[in-house]
C-alpha cells in the first residue's frame, strides 16, 4: 500500500509543479495535489514516531529555549537563549557566531534537531537579545514552510548574507528574518526606533505576511519605525506612556505599513494568535484603546483584540479580569476553530460565570473562555489557599487532541506541596519539591477533569516544562528549562518526544 501511495505521488509530482508560496490558498488549482502531499509526508511522520530524551548547552551558564515546530518529517526546530555556545568550545553556527562574552551575553540561537535521537542537525547564533523574564521569542513558519524569526535584538547586531537593512545604533531593534528548514538566512532586517521598548510578539498569516506588535516607548514622542511606511494613525498617549506599535512586513521582507493601538494610558503586546483568517491580540492597558471603553481607567488591566486579516478591521475589544484590581500580564493565549483561552494571574476573582472558584485571596493563575466573538463563557481558577502560585512563569496550555480537554501543565513551587484547587480531582504519585501539575479542564463547562502530579527531577536538579505541543495525536514534545533547585536560572535545554 505504502509502495501505491508513493508511486501515486511521483505521479503527481510529474503532472504538475506545485505553488509553494501559498498552499493554504484553496483558490489556486493544485491546492489538492499540495494538501496531500503534506497530509503524506505528516503521516508518515507520527507514523515512524521515535520517542527520545535529550539535554543541550554547557551547563555553565544560562541556556533556555522559548519555542519550538514541529517539521513535516518530524525534526524540530527550537528556539532559545543561551550566555554560552550550545556546544561547547564551538561558537560558529551555520551563518552567524555567538557574539559577546560566554557567561555575559545572552545570544539568539536556532537549533533543529532530529527527529530519530534528538541529535543537532544544525545551529545558528543571530545576536545579543534583550532579556526579560517575560519575554519569551517565538517561531512561526510561511506558507512553504520557511520559518520567520524575530526579536528585540541589543549590541551592535549582525552583518552575514541576507541583510536588508543593518541596525541602527539604538538601545533596542527588532530583528525580522526569514529563514529556511535548513539554517539558511533568505533575508534578515533590522527595524529601528528610539522607542523600541521591552516586549515585542509577532505572527504570520496565509499571505506570508508577517505581524508585528511591540511595545513604543513614549520618550522620543512614540517614534515609529524609520524603514516602513508613516504611521496610519496618531498615537494618542503622552511622553509618559507606551502604545503598542503594530507594524506589517511582507514575505520578502518589505514593510508593507503601521499603525498604533493606543490609548492615553500605558499599553504592552503579550500574546498573538492566527486563526482561521483572524488575528488575536492579548495584552495589558491602563486606558481605553481607541474605540473602546476601560472599565477602570487607570488600573492595568488584561485585553483581547480580534482583527480581520483581509480588511485590517478591529472586529472587537474586549477587557478581562477583576475591575478594581491591577494585572502585570496576558501569560497565554489559545484559540481554537471555536473558543479562546486566556491565561492570566491574580488574587481577585470576578464574574458570575466562575466554574472553580478561588480558594482564598492568595495569587492564582486564572484561567477564562470566550467564544470567537469576545463573549465569556467560563472563569476557572487554580492555587493554593495558602501561597501564591510562582512568579515570571508561563506554565504551557493545548486543547489535548486524545481527551478534548484543555491540558495545562505547572511547575509547583517549593513552598507548597500541591494545590488545593482540584482536590478531589488529584491523582498520580508525585511526591517533594516542585512537583509537575498536568489539569485538565472541560471546555465546554470550565471544569477540573483531573490534575494528574508527578515528581521533578532529583534533586539538585529542577525541570519546568516551557512549550509542550502534538506532533499528532498522542504524539507529544515537550520543552523543559533545567535548574539546580538552588539556583533562580536554567543552564540546560531539555527536549523530550513522548507518545501518550
Amino acid at each position: 500500500m505504502i509502495r501505491i501511495l508513493f508511486l501515486f505521488c511521483i505521479f503527481i509530482l510529474l503532472s504538475c509543479k506545485p505553488d509553494l508560496n501559498n498552499p493554504n490558498d484553496p483558490t489556486k488549482e493544485d491546492f489538492w495535489t499540495r494538501t496531500f502531499l503534506q497530509s503524506f509526508l505528516l503521516g508518515d511522520s507520527c507514523g515512524n514516531f521515535t520517542a527520545w530524551e535529550r539535554r543541550y548547552g554547557s551547563g555553565s551558564y544560562t541556556t533556555y529555549g522559548t519555542d519550538f515546530l514541529f517539521l513535516p518529517n518530524g525534526d524540530i526546530v527550537v528556539v532559545g537563549a543561551t550566555e554560552d555556545p550550545i556546544l561547547p568550545g564551538n561558537s560558529q553556527g551555520i551563518t552567524g557566531e555567538f557574539q559577546g562574552t560566554p557567561g555575559v551575553s545572552l545570544n539568539l540561537f536556532l537549533l533543529r534537531l532530529s527527529r530519530n535521537n534528538g541529535d543537532i542537525v544544525w545551529i545558528d547564533y543571530l545576536g545579543q537579545l534583550y532579556s526579560n523574564l517575560n519575554f519569551n521569542p517565538k517561531l512561526s513558519q510561511f506558507a512553504n514552510g520557511d520559518l520567520a524569526v524575530s526579536f528585540i535584538s541589543i549590541g551592535s547586531g549582525q552583518s552575514v548574507p541576507g541583510l536588508l537593512s543593518p541596525r541602527v545604533a539604538n538601545p533596542n531593534s527588532i530583528y525580522v528574518g526569514r529563514h529556511s528548514v535548513d539554517g539558511i538566512r533568505k533575508w534578515y532586517t533590522y527595524l529601528d526606533s528610539p522607542d523600541v521598548g521591552n516586549f515585542l510578539v509577532t505572527t504570520v498569516d496565509p499571505f506570508d505576511r508577517i505581524h508585528l506588535f511591540l511595545v513604543n516607548e513614549g520618550a522620543n514622542g512614540h517614534t515609529a519605525f524609520s524603514e516602513l511606511p508613516s504611521p496610519q494613525n496618531a498615537s494618542l498617549g503622552s511622553t509618559s506612556d507606551t502604545d503598542i506599535l503594530y507594524a506589517i512586513l511582507s514575505g520578502e521582507g518589505e514593510g508593507v505599513s503601521q499603525q498604533y493601538i493606543s490609548s492615553d494610558s500605558n499599553d504592552f503586546p503579550f500574546n498573538v494568535s492566527y486563526k482561521n483568517g483572524f488575528l488575536y491580540l492579548a495584552g495589558t492597558t491602563a486606558g481605553s484603546i481607541s474605540g473602546s471603553s476601560h472599565p477602570a481607567v487607570g488600573i492595568e488591566k488584561p485585553f483581547i483584540a480580534k482583527f480581520n486579516v483581509a480588511s485590517g478591521a478591529r472586529e472587537f475589544l474586549i477587557y478581562n479580569g477583576n475591575p478594581s484590581t491591577t494585572y502585570g500580564d496576558s501569560r497565554q493565549l489559545v484559540v481554537t476553530d471555536t473558543s479562546i483561552l486566556q491565561l492570566v494571574t491574580t488574587n481577585s476573582a470576578w464574574s458570575s460565570v466562575v466554574r472553580e472558584p478561588m480558594q482564598n485571596d492568595t495569587e492564582h493563575y486564572a484561567f477564562a473562555q470566550y467564544d470567537l466573538n469576545g463573549s465569556l463563557q467560563w472563569v476557572s481558577f487554580l492555587g493554593n489557599s495558602s501561597f501564591d502560585i510562582p512568579s515570571f512563569e508561563e506554565p504551557p496550555t493545548l486543547l489535548d487532541s486524545r481527551t478534548g480537554l484543555w491540558r495545562n501543565r505547572s511547575r509547583i513551587p517549593n513552598t507548597f506541596v500541591r494545590y488545593t484547587s482540584g482536590s478531589s480531582v488529584a491523582t498520580g504519585e508525585g511526591n517533594g519539591a516542585y512537583q509537575i501539575a498536568d489539569v485538565y479542564i472541560r471546555p465546554n463547562t470550565g471544569l477540573f477533569e483531573s490534575i494528574r502530579y508527578t515528581s521533578n527531577l532529583t534533586s539538585p536538579e529542577a525541570r519546568r516544562t516551557d512549550q509542550m505541543k502534538e506532533l499528532c495525536t498522542g504524539k507529544m514534545g515537550y520543552m523543559d528549562r533545567i535548574f539546580t533547585t538552588s539556583g533562580t536560572t536554567p543552564t540546560k535545554l531539555g527536549f523530550q518526544t513522548s507518545l501518550e
